[in-house]
Protein backbone atom coordinates (compact mmCIF):
# COMPACT_ATOMS: atom_id res chain seq x y z
CA UNK A 1 0.00 0.00 0.00
CA UNK A 2 1.43 3.34 -1.04
CA UNK A 3 1.73 6.35 1.24
CA UNK A 4 0.68 8.78 -1.52
CA UNK A 5 -3.08 8.12 -1.38
CA UNK A 6 -2.98 8.78 2.37
CA UNK A 7 -0.94 11.91 1.83
CA UNK A 8 -3.45 13.16 -0.74
CA UNK A 9 -6.28 12.50 1.68
CA UNK A 10 -4.51 14.41 4.46
CA UNK A 11 -3.83 17.37 2.17
CA UNK A 12 -7.47 17.42 1.05
CA UNK A 13 -8.66 17.22 4.67
CA UNK A 14 -6.32 20.04 5.66
CA UNK A 15 -7.51 22.27 2.82
CA UNK A 16 -11.18 21.61 3.54
CA UNK A 17 -10.78 22.60 7.19
CA UNK A 18 -8.91 25.75 6.14
CA UNK A 19 -11.69 26.72 3.74
CA UNK A 20 -14.31 26.00 6.42
CA UNK A 21 -12.60 28.31 8.91
CA UNK A 22 -12.37 31.07 6.28
CA UNK A 23 -16.06 30.60 5.47
CA UNK A 24 -16.97 30.85 9.16
CA UNK A 25 -14.92 34.03 9.48
CA UNK A 26 -16.65 35.44 6.40
CA UNK A 27 -20.07 34.58 7.83
CA UNK A 28 -19.23 36.34 11.10
CA UNK A 29 -18.05 39.43 9.23
CA UNK A 30 -21.20 39.43 7.11
CA UNK A 31 -23.43 39.18 10.19
CA UNK A 32 -21.48 41.93 11.92
CA UNK A 33 -22.10 44.14 8.87
CA UNK A 34 -25.80 43.27 8.93
CA UNK A 35 -26.06 44.24 12.61
CA UNK A 36 -24.35 47.55 11.81
CA UNK A 37 -26.89 48.14 9.02
CA UNK A 38 -29.68 47.24 11.47
CA UNK A 39 -28.49 49.98 13.86
CA UNK A 40 -28.36 52.49 11.01
CA UNK A 41 -31.94 51.53 10.09
CA UNK A 42 -33.12 51.96 13.70
CA UNK A 43 -31.30 55.29 14.06
CA UNK A 44 -32.89 56.61 10.87
CA UNK A 45 -36.37 55.55 11.91
CA UNK A 46 -36.29 56.45 15.61
CA UNK A 47 -33.48 58.98 15.85
CA UNK A 48 -30.02 58.81 17.39
CA UNK A 49 -29.85 57.44 20.94
CA UNK A 50 -33.25 55.78 20.59
CA UNK A 51 -32.09 53.08 23.02
CA UNK A 52 -31.66 55.65 25.81
CA UNK A 53 -34.85 57.50 24.96
CA UNK A 54 -36.96 54.33 25.18
CA UNK A 55 -34.95 52.70 28.00
CA UNK A 56 -33.84 49.73 25.91
CA UNK A 57 -31.34 47.36 27.55
CA UNK A 58 -28.43 46.43 25.29
CA UNK A 59 -26.22 43.33 25.36
CA UNK A 60 -23.48 41.84 23.22
CA UNK A 61 -24.67 38.96 21.01
CA UNK A 62 -22.71 35.89 19.96
CA UNK A 63 -21.32 37.73 16.92
CA UNK A 64 -19.89 40.51 19.05
CA UNK A 65 -22.44 43.11 17.99
CA UNK A 66 -24.39 45.12 20.55
CA UNK A 67 -28.16 44.87 20.22
CA UNK A 68 -31.32 45.16 22.27
CA UNK A 69 -32.22 42.19 24.42
CA UNK A 70 -35.35 40.23 23.61
CA UNK A 71 -36.99 41.21 26.90
CA UNK A 72 -36.28 44.90 26.28
CA UNK A 73 -37.88 44.78 22.82
CA UNK A 74 -40.87 42.80 24.11
CA UNK A 75 -41.65 45.47 26.72
CA UNK A 76 -40.85 48.48 24.52
CA UNK A 77 -43.44 50.79 22.92
CA UNK A 78 -45.14 49.56 19.77
CA UNK A 79 -43.22 51.94 17.50
CA UNK A 80 -39.94 50.37 18.64
CA UNK A 81 -41.22 46.79 18.23
CA UNK A 82 -42.56 47.42 14.72
CA UNK A 83 -39.42 49.26 13.62
CA UNK A 84 -37.23 46.52 15.09
CA UNK A 85 -39.16 43.83 13.22
CA UNK A 86 -38.89 45.75 9.95
CA UNK A 87 -35.18 46.51 10.28
CA UNK A 88 -34.32 42.92 11.31
CA UNK A 89 -36.36 41.49 8.43
CA UNK A 90 -34.80 43.86 5.87
CA UNK A 91 -31.29 42.87 7.05
CA UNK A 92 -32.07 39.12 7.15
CA UNK A 93 -31.65 39.02 10.94
CA UNK A 94 -35.17 37.89 11.81
CA UNK A 95 -34.05 34.32 12.53
CA UNK A 96 -30.99 35.26 14.57
CA UNK A 97 -31.34 34.78 18.35
CA UNK A 98 -31.22 37.81 20.64
CA UNK A 99 -29.05 38.08 23.73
Amino acid sequence: MSIFPRLGFLVALSLSSTFASHAATGDAAELTDRYHDYHVCMDRALGKLWEERYGIELARNRWGAVEATGAAIDTSPQVVRVTDLRCRRERNLAGEPRP
